[in-house]
């Protein structure tokens, strides 16, 4: 997950870093009239910097 993804952890959950994996690309696709929360919550997630 990114960093970024971190500050919503529950507090019962550790995020650690690997910091020799490779970079990878994450692609997230979804019907535009999808009006699902969890979806959009995701998406906000991911593509947060």
């Amino acid at each position: 997950m990114p960093e970024s993804a971190g500050a919503d952890l529950r507090t019962d959950l550790a995020a650690v870093p690997v910091l020799d994996a490779p970079p990878v690309t994450t692609v997230i696709a979804r019907p535009p009239q999808s009006r699902l929360r969890t979806v959009a919550d995701l998406i906000r997630v991911a593509t947060r910097r």
